[in-house]
């Protein structure tokens, strides 16, 4: 199955890989801004059929961009994609930044995000859509280690319901903070 995501073509396979969604391109956007025309590292964390990875690469070719998955599958589909729109990416099998560099400018992601209960995801798998517990614990994981990854001036930009949240290395306690915040309103 075809989708588009920023005006490219990519190829998506239902319940292999979480269905590429419009409001997605707004964490690309955001990744494109503060990248401006400089070279970087960046890491795609968690990307399922590469659309978030390609796009930051193509749009951006001055820069070097990870991408990783825990499901082989996936990053088979990543890799097809990267190839069919002759783009390069580094592809690596792990969980949150195993496989990753250790000097990275960026870190994006836009993992699961949903606790087990949420409803309205059929036929998305459901690796890709649910965390444990609250639903944030992959952000929680990944904010963790984060500053293990990144250069001194580096940043995150992760995608959370209805917003895309950016912090720089030295604000990644307030980004934990901001995810607690989230699952509190919530409850």
């Amino acid at each position: 199955m075809e989708t588009t995501f920023h005006d490219l073509t990519f190829e998506t396979e239902p319940g292999l890989v979480f269905t590429p969604r419009p409001t997605t391109e707004r964490l690309v956007d955001v990744a494109l801004e503060r990248i401006g025309n400089r070279p970087a590292r960046v890491a795609d964390v968690g990307t399922g059929s590469g659309v978030i990875a390609i796009t930051l690469a193509r749009l951006a070719p001055q820069i070097e961009v990870w991408a990783n998955d825990v499901c082989a599958n996936a990053l088979t589909l990543a890799r097809q994609n990267a190839d069919l729109l002759d783009t390069v990416v580094h592809f690596a099998k792990g969980d949150l930044l195993e496989g990753m560099p250790r000097d990275l400018d960026l870190i994006v992601a836009n993992l699961p995000y949903l606790a087990p209960t949420a409803s309205g995801y059929e036929g998305e798998p459901a690796r890709a859509v649910f965390s444990t517990g609250d639903g944030f614990d992959h952000y929680r994981r990944l904010l963790a280690s984060a500053a293990d990854h990144l250069t001194a001036d580096g940043g995150v930009i992760i995608q959370v319901p209805g917003e895309v949240l950016e912090a720089e290395r030295s604000e990644l306690p307030w980004l934990r903070g901001r995810v607690d915040a989230l699952v509190a309103r919530a409850a």
